[in-house]
């Protein structure tokens, strides 16, 4: 199967379409071509030549992508499908298939081409955790959440209290604050027992540790990062942040999360004195990994 994939240059929007082509490639001989969009305003953004003339199957997450899975596919035979990863924002219609988060459905209700999916896609893990690792997850400023470098910290070394005699990885992203960073630094020199893997040191272990840790500690705004920990064994917590939006489909899905036990949290409790009393509220211990890729690929399958 020729594959021509699209890339936004986003780590969200890449790792997802990874992680479904690794997961096509189980059942089927893939050959893919990957392009990335290059040029930063909408008139001028492009793609170096593909190599080949025809394609089976154009695919692309993010808005940048969507235009050229579309004028792409008008050049191509008639068997050729685009598939859109996340909802397109323009003609809807013109998708071969859409494969989308619930939380989009709303949008996406009067179209019979789309395979829902709950969250986003990651990599599936049955790895059985490491008792003697943990893993601290920390995404950055959005529109979702407010991102206070203090609350959180003092919520890490609430996590490691817990914890006193595992390993503790802290993996950052490209949205963490550098104020954050230089307190990480610090945390890391005063705790003995603590790792900060900082991805401007082209740190690779994330993913590995992420399969191997036995509890993990996310901040809530990141979807990817949060089903990146569902779809492994171990426990799974979510990092108390005020909400920017009430009435958020993010925030609404992270709610809908939290109170249906499928995973933990941090409860801060009421102050006082100056002081939070926190609680670890653990998930429902009879959760199954999440297999989100999985089936998303099964349906694929069927129709490819």
């Amino acid at each position: 199967m020729n594959i021509l994939w699209i890339k936004d240059n986003n780590m969200g929007h890449e790792k997802q379409v990874k992680v479904l082509l690794d997961e096509l490639s189980k059942n089927n001989a893939l050959n893919i071509d990957e392009r990335s969009i290059k040029g930063s305003l909408p008139l001028f953004r492009h793609i170096d030549e593909v190599k080949k003339k025809y394609y089976d199957v154009i695919i692309g997450a993010g808005h940048k992508t969507y235009p050229f899975l579309v004028n792409i596919k008008k050049c191509q035979k008639k068997h050729t499908k685009n598939i859109a990863i996340l909802t397109p924002t323009f003609k809807k219609s013109d998708f071969d298939i859409i494969c989308a988060p619930f939380h989009d459905k709303p949008k996406l209700k009067e179209l019979n081409n789309v395979i829902f999916f709950e969250g986003s896609l990651a990599k599936v893990s049955q790895t059985e955790p490491d008792q003697n690792i943990i893993m601290v997850a920390i995404g950055g400023k959005n529109k979702h959440f407010e991102f206070n470098d203090s609350h959180i910290l003092s919520q890490i070394n609430y996590f490691l209290s817990l914890h006193p005699y595992q390993n503790c990885y802290i993996f950052n992203s490209r949205r963490t604050p550098a104020s954050m960073n230089k307190k990480l630094e610090a945390f890391q020199a005063k705790n003995k027992n603590t790792n900060f893997c900082d991805f401007q040191n082209q740190d690779n272990s994330y993913e590995e540790i992420l399969h191997k840790s036995s509890s993990r500690l996310i901040t809530r705004d990141s979807i990817n990062m949060i089903y990146e920990s569902l779809s492994c064994k171990g426990n799974s917590y979510l990092i108390d942040m005020k909400n920017k939006k009430n009435n958020n489909k993010v925030v609404n899905a992270v709610n809908e999360l939290i109170s249906n036990k499928k995973i933990g949290y941090v409860d801060c409790g009421e102050v006082v004195k100056g002081m939070s009393k926190m609680q670890l509220n653990k998930q429902n211990i009879y959760n199954e990994v999440y297999a989100e890729v999985e089936k998303v690929a099964y349906q694929l399958n069927k129709l490819l």
